[in-house]
């Protein structure tokens, strides 16, 4: 049995909804991660698909409701906005503990 799955969802429009309800079957926790805003983004859309069936708990690490800033590079604003590996981490642990 697989410890972990990861599915790349390139596009929010279309959805791959079958894919999606493939690698939820069975699982124990749902990540979602995308670097954009909490609110409409990726895991809503996830949520969208799995609200008519019973699911594993849901956690999305994706960019709280806020005003965007400047920084001197990239990974700065990840770790400013909580969107980096430790992030995702701390979630999947959240979620099966």
């Amino acid at each position: 049995m697989d410890k972990t799955r990861v599915l790349n969802v390139s596009t929010i429009k279309p959805l791959a909804r079958e894919a999606i309800l493939e690698h939820v079957q069975g699982v124990s926790a749902i990540v979602t991660a995308e670097e954009h805003s909490r609110i409409g983004g990726l895991g809503s859309a996830v949520l969208e698909v799995l609200c008519r069936d019973r699911h594993a708990p849901v956690e999305m690490v994706a960019i709280r409701d806020s005003f965007g800033l400047s920084a001197a590079d990239y990974t700065s604003l990840l770790n400013h906005f909580g969107l980096n590996a430790e992030a995702i981490e701390a979630a999947v642990k959240s979620l099966l503990s």
